[in-house]
């Protein structure tokens, strides 16, 4: 009988410590997961998208810095237009190379600080094609929503947009 009660001991004891041990590579896993997880989070950024800017007038937000002299007959061109009706463009240029190479979904993801409803992005297309179109995004109404316009028609675009006078899906209607 004695032999069978220190027999049953043993396993107990055994047993006991199989758990225990049990218990300790599961901690030490769940610790090892948890480290693993902190470290993962560590190295993904957390906002990658840039925040535009408060403006007074909508933007003409550069995003493709391969020609400086295309950017810059583009600016003249945007605010030459509408002077020979006696009207103005009411725009701010932003070229930082913060913004180089951003995409319409980044824009319309952030824009906090940035209190108009739309916004012009000369991107590669407006740079390398022959009529220069700026892609005019909406960021209110149905965010995402985006037509081009030629820089000598950005004045219409932009003075009718602001005043509500036509709204985004009248010029998207009128565009090819």
């Amino acid at each position: 009988m004695r032999k069978i009660t220190s027999i049953l001991i043993l396993v107990i004891f055994f047993n006991a410590c199989d758990t225990n041990k049990d218990s300790k590579s599961k901690s030490d896993l769940k610790n090892t997961n948890n480290a693993t997880e902190t470290a993962k989070n560590k190295t993904e950024p957390i906002d990658t998208i840039l925040h535009l800017p408060d403006s007074k007038d909508v933007l003409v937000l550069r995003t493709d810095f391969s020609s400086d002299n295309k950017w810059e007959s583009i600016c003249d061109m945007i605010s030459n237009s509408g002077k020979e009706l006696g009207f103005s463009p009411y725009v701010e240029y932003l070229s930082e190379s913060e913004f180089e190479g951003m995409k319409m979904e980044m824009l319309i993801k952030r824009n906090e600080n940035y209190k108009h409803l739309f916004i012009f992005l000369v991107d590669s297309i407006s740079i390398n094609h022959d009529e220069n179109p700026i892609l005019c995004i909406d960021l209110y109404e149905k965010p995402g929503d985006s037509f081009r316009v030629i820089p000598s028609e950005i004045w219409g675009v932009e003075n009718n947009l602001s005043i509500s006078n036509m709204d985004f899906e009248e010029f998207i209607n009128t565009t090819d």
